[in-house]
């Protein structure tokens, strides 16, 4: 069975100290560490150019209301990706000539397949223009409280409740309203993702502590529940990383243990912790973890947008009350090197150097025709812990640098697979 592979696979992840982190490397807090909010924050969203958008879960500002008093407001903040600020504090959002002040709570935001930015404010959804940071559309869906939209490549919206009960609605691409996905959800949820045909919905409710996967064959069909999966997640945060075509998920904190809804099912995990998922198989990939402030930050994570190039994370947990709500981390690329020059009549696999190695070793490796080519390097118990090499490749001969980092000292197998062939060397990290 699929779940019984998910538990196994999710067991074997966090029992074996990080192995599918591929260099995700802690780079500070973002903006910086003076950038915080009361509650910590609710989300945060990547637009084409880099600009990085944020949202703290409490107040952060005050502006008079129509009766003259001074009231709250929750802003909406963006910066370019080397901290700086972008566009001043967005306390107010004009659509067709209706100014609204962001008076309500921040619930989660995404961008658009066009990168403008989608935000929800307690129970209505706005857009941003990216690259002027002005108002475009809003509507109010179904249902009260938002949790953050979802968004298809065709650029229908998808938006959802907090509370249970409540549909899941699609609105088009000019925020036009067409119809329920869904018309009752179950559980308490504060996020949710959608397949890019837009016929495969991720529903995680947090309070059904595991990902619902609901299926249609096409646009005509209705979504049927057709899976459960990732069982043991208390998954506040679920985001693609479009470049590697992987799900992230997060787990829950320390503290929010729901009970055990699958008798018989005991998954492990790592508190507040993000998984990238290969939904095909629903195999955990790769992973990283908030950086926590100190023993007692009860961070739940609560947002997780990517960079265009994929290589960079901006990350927000919901609970670090007094601490920076916002921390980036980076993944060094694999530097590869081709010597093409290099007339091959043969396939090879050279032995790292140095070996034992910490942290970084080199690999060389030969391919005598171009075609498809992997490097793989697995864990003794034959578990993928990092692709280096994964495209098609001229005949030639190649050098390739690992940086193991993240992972555990110990005897580590890679793997060579080029048009047929299929060579594998041991090597030893020792740290």
């Amino acid at each position: 069975m699929k779940n019984f592979f998910v538990t196994i696979s999710i067991f074997l992840l966090l029992f074996s100290s990080n192995v599918f982190s591929q260099g995700w490397k802690f780079q500070g807090y973002f903006p910086d560490s003076t950038f915080e909010g009361g509650a910590g924050g609710h989300g945060v969203a990547v637009s084409p150019d880099g600009t990085v958008w944020m949202q703290l879960y409490g107040a952060t500002d005050s502006l008079k209301d129509a009766s003259g008093q001074y009231v709250p407001v929750r802003a909406i903040y963006s910066a370019n990706p080397d901290g700086t600020q972008k566009f001043a504090p967005i306390t107010t959002v004009t659509v067709n000539g209706v100014t609204d002040t962001l008076f309500n709570s921040n619930r989660g935001m995404r961008a658009d397949k066009d990168g403008n930015i989608l935000f929800a404010s307690y129970n209505t959804l706005y857009r941003l223009n990216y690259k002027t940071g002005k108002g475009m559309n809003k509507v109010i869906p179904f249902g009260g409280t938002l949790t953050a939209p979802a968004v298809s490549a065709s650029g229908n919206i998808y938006t959802a409740p907090v509370i249970p009960g409540n549909p899941i609605q699609i609105w088009g691409p000019d925020f036009s309203p067409i119809g329920n996905a869904i018309d009752t959800t179950t559980g308490y949820s504060r996020t949710f993702e959608v397949s890019a045909d837009g016929n495969t919905i991720y529903w995680t409710g947090y309070t059904n502590n595991a990902v619902w996967v609901y299926h249609r064959a096409d646009e005509f069909s209705a979504y049927v529940l057709t899976d459960t999966v990732m069982k043991g997640f208390s998954a506040e945060s679920i985001t693609w990383n479009h470049k590697t075509g992987l799900l992230w998920i997060s787990s829950g904190n320390a503290s929010f243990n729901p009970p055990n809804q699958y008798p018989g099912v005991k998954t492990y995990y790592s508190p507040s912790t993000w998984y990238g998922v290969d939904v095909k198989t629903w195999t955990v990939k790769d992973s990283l973890k908030w950086h926590f402030h100190s023993p007692t930050d009860g961070a739940r994570p609560r947002g997780l947008a990517f960079s265009p190039d994929g290589n960079t994370a901006y990350v927000t947990s919901f609970g670090a009350a007094n601490y920076p709500a916002f921390e980036r981390f980076t993944r060094t690329a694999t530097d590869v090197q081709s010597e093409n020059n290099f007339v091959v009549k043969n396939y090879s696999l050279s032995q790292n150097y140095p070996n034992p190695f910490n942290p970084t070793t080199q690999i060389n490796y030969s391919v005598a025709k171009a075609g498809f080519v992997t490097l793989k390097v697995f864990d003794v118990l034959g578990r993928e812990v990092a692709t280096l090499v994964n495209g098609e490749k001229s005949g030639g001969k190649y050098t390739v640098n690992f940086n193991a980092t993240n992972l555990a000292s110990g005897i580590y197998i890679y793997q060579l697979r080029a048009n047929g062939v299929m060579l594998t060397k041991k090597m030893s990290l020792l740290k």
